[in-house]
């Protein structure tokens, strides 16, 4: 893979400073629209916030030095302009009117991070800048930062676990990265080839209803994760009605598993958008971490003795795939 941006992307330790604190020097111009605005900063691993008042256009925030977080300070006021940086430095000075912050490498090299995935002008250079970043720094929150941008790109657990080789233990054990390996692993478990795992829930009625009353009884069974909200998985479904209308003769069955979603409003989406087919109604997470479903719509068509023949079908692509085996 192309490497990019070497030189500036350099491993990059703590900067002793002294000091186990580190104080933040805020700045902003006092405008009337921010009377009574504060500022705030958050941890934006954890999630933590704390709060300063603004006071001639000064706010400070101190705390302990560390290479493992990355913070962001930002206003309490729609639209306010944002900055975030790396806790490495004993001193570090923020100007919100400019968006500039100076904190230190670590913070240079989560800058030069963020401006090589902005110009990255296709897919290939845009992981490779993100892959140098990761590389270079696996023990701390840039490192962290950059491999929060790629999960999404993990095809197995073999290939996340690849990547983290050598990474420090914070990284390793982050509650994203574990929820991205246990997702891979189920779908790892549910790819083209394994047999179809159970789906539980109710039909319209309350009543219950599994994807095992349809799954392995010698029809095709097309499967569609989706909810009422998601405008991707509305736009799916005119393909999965036609699908139903065209191959039930065929012996393909079409079973909607709405997901994430608030049941009364996915029986009005039923409703509106002409769905004739069994839904199965899911309350909570087990039908999409069962699946390792990060993102809908998510369709799978799974074979008459109930192997899973492909996944990921959009579109076209959903006829052209029910082609190559029903005849």
């Amino acid at each position: 893979m192309r490497k990019i941006f070497t030189l500036i992307l350099i491993a990059a330790a703590a900067i002793s400073c002294g000091s186990n604190t580190y104080s933040v020097q805020g700045s902003v111009t006092p405008t009337d629209d921010l009377k009574d605005a504060v500022a705030l900063m958050v941890n934006m691993f954890t999630g933590k916030t704390d709060t300063a008042m603004i006071v001639g256009g000064k706010f400070a925030f101190k705390g302990d030095i560390d290479t493992t977080a990355l913070a962001m300070i930002t206003l309490d006021k729609p639209g306010a302009q944002r900055v975030a940086f790396v806790p490495e430095c004993r001193k570090i000075a923020v100007d919100l009117d400019s968006a500039e912050v100076t904190a230190g490498r670590l913070t240079e090299c989560f800058n030069a991070l963020n401006e090589a995935m902005g110009k990255a002008t296709d897919e290939e250079s845009f992981i490779a800048a993100i892959t140098d970043a990761f590389k270079a720094n696996k023990t701390n929150g840039v490192g962290l930062y950059a491999l929060s941008n790629i999960l999404h790109e993990m095809e197995s657990p073999a290939e996340l676990d690849e990547y983290l080789d050598g990474a420090a233990d914070f990284i390793v054990n982050n509650e994203r990265v574990q929820a991205a390996r246990t997702a891979l692993q189920a779908v790892d478990e549910t790819c083209a080839g394994k047999p179809f795992k159970e789906i539980a829930g109710e039909d319209a009625a309350g009543s219950p209803l599994a994807l095992s009353d349809f799954a392995g009884k010698g029809k095709y069974v097309l499967i569609d994760f989706w909810a009422s909200w998601c405008g991707p998985c509305r736009r799916e479904i005119p393909n999965l009605v036609a699908i139903d209308k065209d191959y039930a003769k065929k012996g393909v069955q079409v079973l909607g598993i709405n997901v994430w979603d608030e049941k009364e409003k996915g029986l009005k989406a039923v409703e509106n958008l002409g769905i004739k087919y069994p839904v199965i109604y899911v309350a909570d997470r087990s039908a999409t971490d069962t699946y390792g479903v990060q993102g809908i719509p998510q369709i799978i068509l799974i074979g008459p003795d109930g192997t899973i023949l492909e996944r990921n079908l959009r579109g076209e692509g959903i006829a052209q795939a029910i082609d190559k085996y029903v005849k």
